[in-house]
């Protein structure tokens, strides 16, 4: 089992990330924006659009 979150969105990436620390699942974060606030044990998606292509 693998964890995708929506990062931009999920109000809770905190309970996220200590469930998934607890029960050793990967977690990969979703992002448009490289944010450093979530944790390191988590697998970092930047995803972007521009013009209408994906990046």
């Amino acid at each position: 089992m693998k964890v995708l979150v929506d990062a931009d969105a999920c109000p809770v990436i905190g309970k996220t990330e200590q469930i998934a620390e607890k029960y050793g699942i990967p977690v990969t974060l979703l992002c448009d924006t490289n944010d450093e606030m979530f944790a390191d044990s988590f697998e970092k998606l930047l995803v972007s659009i521009k013009n209408n292509q994906k990046i």
